[in-house]
């Protein structure tokens, strides 16, 4: 699992406590055992917000329209809320079917999306060490 890959979890929980299913996108190559990955959900939920491609710092989203990359939806990547997950926890998510890989986004858009990530201030200095630095 790398950086831009795009999951689908069958039974995500979510902060209040719900479960549910929900794409995600993986935020970092961690060194798994030395820290986790971080995965952000993505909507394609429009609800008021803007459809212009990229970086939306205010909100805390990244926009890609039907079509782009894996997406067949317009989608928000939400970048204001990460989540910290352990390897062992995918791994066994994914062996009990609860998840799996199914896409990546390109070369491209990760390095647009790791651009946006420097400017949002809803990220943590520690989330973004963990993802825009180097093993």
């Amino acid at each position: 699992m790398k950086k831009g890959n795009i999951l689908y979890h069958k039974r995500f929980e979510y902060t209040n406590g719900e479960i549910g299913k929900k794409l995600l996108v993986v935020l970092n190559d961690p060194d798994p055992a030395k820290e986790p990955y971080l995965l952000c959900r993505v909507t394609s939920q429009e609800k008021g917000k803007l459809r212009k491609f990229g970086c939306q710092e205010d909100p805390s989203f990244f926009f890609l329209p039907a079509g782009h990359d894996f997406f067949d939806k317009d989608t928000w990547v939400q970048l204001y809320e990460i989540f910290e997950v352990e390897a062992d926890s995918l791994l066994k998510d994914h062996f009990e079917g609860h998840l799996e890989p199914r896409g990546a986004l390109q070369e491209m858009t990760i390095r647009q999306l790791m651009n946006c990530i420097k400017k949002i201030k809803d990220i943590s200095g520690k989330h973004k060490k963990m993802i825009l630095g180097k093993r």
